[in-house]
């Protein structure tokens, strides 16, 4: 199993991310892209989970049983504020103290692994859409340090 599955499965738990990005499989959160069919509407919005960086944590017999991740959560959406909604949510997941990503320790309900996780920083972007007009992709990029288990 791959990291990007197991912050899905995790994500998919955090009940006010799924308020605005679905449930189950049609959740709109997806590893490294968006699919052809994935259009987030004027009411939702949708999670891109991308590895940036990984470091083995070898022992000194060059066995690696904890890998460090770096990883962007990017918050899609048509509206700036969604966007924005969506990052918190998976930050706090509504909650104080936050139960979500910001600080966050789970057992992987499938592969079974340790997982950690913190937020590092976020950062916002817009992108016009092609057409001229005023519209466009609102990003909101949440910078996440995650360690992990490897199986042996």
């Amino acid at each position: 199993m791959s990291v990007e599955d197991a912050i899905r499965r995790k994500l998919l738990t955090l009940s006010a991310v799924t308020a605005i990005t679905g449930t189950g499989d049609a959740a709109l959160i997806r590893p490294d892209r968006l699919h052809a069919t994935d259009r987030p509407g004027a009411t939702s919005a949708a999670v891109i989970i991308e590895i940036d960086g990984e470091e083995h944590l070898n022992d000194l017999e060059g066995k690696s049983r904890r890998r460090m991740s770096t990883v962007t959560l990017r918050c899609r959406s048509r509206q700036r504020t969604l966007a924005r909604a969506l990052a918190e949510a998976i930050r706090v997941n509504g909650t104080t103290p936050g139960t979500g990503l910001a600080g966050a320790r789970w057992t992987d309900s499938t592969d079974g692994l340790a997982y950690d996780a913190w937020l590092d920083d976020t950062n916002s972007s817009f992108t016009p859409d092609d057409d001229g007009s005023d519209e466009g992709w609102y990003d909101v990029y949440c910078s996440y340090g995650v360690t992990h288990g490897e199986a042996p």
